[in-house]
């Protein structure tokens, strides 16, 4: 009986190795891309005498739209992670309940940071009047 080395499955070993290193490589080729075609416009938008802020209101150097974007994040995340709790709960109690767990506890962190850090808006139902009489003069 001869054995031979390298039969008709010996490359399914290979494949199992090459694989996941070949899927991180197309992800990370992927963001190198996108991070270059943004660098790219950025550039181009500079050249062309435009400012790249201006454009993205959304961006880190403005704070425009930063709060609501906050607080949708932290409602989606908190309830993805009460989907994955309940979900999770089915299997029993154990240590995979922190996989609903930990985004549960981040989209509540979200929300409060959106609470704690929201400025003080003036409430709607209670107007002064006697601000409006200020520039006014009686007749």
């Amino acid at each position: 009986m001869s054995v031979i080395p390298f039969g008709s499955f010996a490359w399914i070993p290979v494949l199992g190795i090459l694989f996941p290193v070949f899927v991180i490589a197309v992800i990370l080729g992927f963001v190198v891309l996108m991070r270059y075609l943004k660098y790219r416009e950025r550039m181009l938008l500079v050249q062309r005498g435009v400012d790249p802020a201006d454009l993205q209101p959304w961006s880190r150097t403005g704070r425009n739209g930063s709060t609501e974007r906050q607080l949708r994040s932290g409602i989606i995340t908190s309830l993805v992670g009460v989907a994955l709790l309940i979900g999770l709960w089915t299997l029993g109690t154990g240590p995979w309940l922190l996989g609903g767990l930990i985004p549960l506890a981040v989209g509540i962190g979200e929300l409060l940071t959106f609470v704690l850090t929201a400025p003080t808006r003036p409430e709607q139902g209670h107007h002064d009047n006697r601000d409006d009489d200020v520039g006014r003069t009686q007749d």
